[in-house]
């Protein structure tokens, strides 16, 4: 019995950690990702970097997810509504 309830408890840490995608309502607003090859990407959203994984996570005003690399970005604004 004690085997499934850790089995249990392990499983929904796994998919609460490895699905987590930007809180949208702890960080509201439009927020401009800039790369350093020039491109700017509009976000819904402050993004998320993922330490263990090297990516900025967000998502964009169509409801797209979206993922870049740490080390292709330059700067992330916040801009004004």
């Amino acid at each position: 019995m004690k085997l499934l309830t850790r089995l249990a408890t392990a499983a929904a840490l796994m998919m609460t950690t490895s699905c987590a995608m930007p809180d949208m309502n702890s960080a509201p607003g439009a927020y401009c990702i800039k790369t350093r090859d020039g491109r700017e990407v509009m976000c819904n959203g402050k993004p998320l970097l993922q330490e263990s994984t090297g990516y900025y996570r967000y998502r964009t005003f169509e409801k797209r997810d979206g993922v870049i690399r740490q080390d292709d970005v330059a700067a992330i604004e916040k801009r004004n509504a």
